[in-house]
């Protein structure tokens, strides 16, 4: 089994010696889990046995501290966040408590800017707008993509939270907000095909269940957005064809709220991607491994091909991994991967090449 480590600290132990923060080690965990994703903030999970009468148990754990919390494996980080709920479970015979933990940046998705953020970004691209943001909670910024150009003129409204906020921004910059592994803000594009990690085959191991999941209810054969109008213009609008569906017509449209009218094309094209995204997901669960074929930990935005013709997947496709989970119990002594897939190109702007349930 992989060598895991849980830290917690007190409060501001982030920025401690060779990136760890300063905090203590808690050894008493028995099953803990870490998702990971491309699209969303990771999040860490465990169950561990509640000791009330001992006060470093009372003091790790006491609720609404929000202290630091960090995950290793093999020394180094691969979460950086803060405890959020410590959940207590009190049965006749045990008394435990289930922790869960997000990463730094998903403060955005609880918090609204605070006054001194809600203003208007005037000529602010998506770099400048993310670090203007992120610096009030004093979190870092990974900008893993181009910026763009840009935007006229960005409010950030009181009651919008400032995850929704900087999603309706991205969305029209084909970009993806997630985290890394140190706790920073982190903007970036799906990685492009050609360089699968590992391929997976029906009846052939490590591939012993797949699950599908098809959304057509979400499915559609083109879509139109509609940019914002000005007092001398009429609003802008693009409309993007699905290459995949031409009958029936099943019609989206929607608003670009923030969006300037010379983004409408790129904002609505980036729209229908992640409709992609969407549509449908692979789940290849239960792999006896946290490891690809060569010795990596499993990560999102990386891609793998399947072949498993009774989900559906007739032909050898290349798919995005858009999360990850990871599980270990330490008391039966085991531990697995599971990894959920979608096809790629949707969180770059760009539409499949192939579906895998076309022969």
């Amino acid at each position: 089994m992989e060598k895991v480590d849980v830290l917690i600290g007190p409060p501001k132990a982030i920025g401690g010696n060779r990136g760890f923060i300063e905090g203590d080690f808690f050894g008493y965990w028995s099953e803990l889990d870490i998702c990971r994703k491309i699209d969303g903030y990771s999040s860490v999970g465990f169950s561990a046995p509640f000791e009330a009468t001992r006060k470093e148990f009372r003091e790790t754990f006491r609720p609404f501290t929000f202290k630091p919390l960090q995950v290793l494996i093999d020394l180094e980080a691969i979460f950086t966040g803060t405890l959020v709920h410590p959940q207590p479970d009190v049965e006749p015979d045990s008394k435990s408590v289930a922790v869960t933990a997000y990463s730094l940046p998903a403060v955005f998705e609880d918090c609204d800017a605070p006054p001194a953020g809600l203003k208007e970004y005037t000529g602010f691209d998506l770099r400048q707008i993310c670090e203007a943001l992120a610096g009030h909670f004093g979190i870092k910024v990974a900008f893993q993509a181009d910026a763009g150009a840009p935007f006229k003129k960005i409010k950030v409204d009181p009651d919008k939270k400032i995850q929704a906020f900087l999603e309706e921004l991205t969305k029209q910059r084909n970009v993806v907000i997630s985290d890394t592994a140190a706790g920073e803000l982190l903007i970036w594009q799906s990685v492009a095909t050609g360089s699968p990690v590992c391929h997976f085959e029906q009846g052939t191991a490590p591939l012993g269940k797949v699950e599908v999941q098809f959304e057509p209810r979400e499915y559609f054969s083109e879509m139109t957005g509609f940019a914002k109008k000005t007092r001398k213009k009429k609003p802008a609008s693009a409309t993007v064809k699905n290459p995949w569906l031409s009958e029936p017509f099943r019609p989206h449209t929607f608003k670009l709220d923030d969006c300037d009218r010379g983004d409408a094309q790129e904002a609505t094209e980036a729209k229908m991607a992640r409709m992609f995204a969407n549509m449908a997901t692979y789940v290849i669960p239960d792999i006896p491994s946290w490891r690809d074929p060569k010795g990596k930990l499993w990560a999102p935005n990386t891609t793998i091909t399947l072949r498993a013709p009774d989900a559906m997947c007739y032909r050898k496709t290349e798919l995005l991994v858009r999360q990850v989970d990871l599980h270990q119990d330490k008391e039966e002594g085991g531990e697995t991967a599971t990894l959920s897939c979608c096809l790629p190109g949707a969180f770059s702007g760009k539409m499949p090449t192939e579906l895998p349930w076309l022969d």
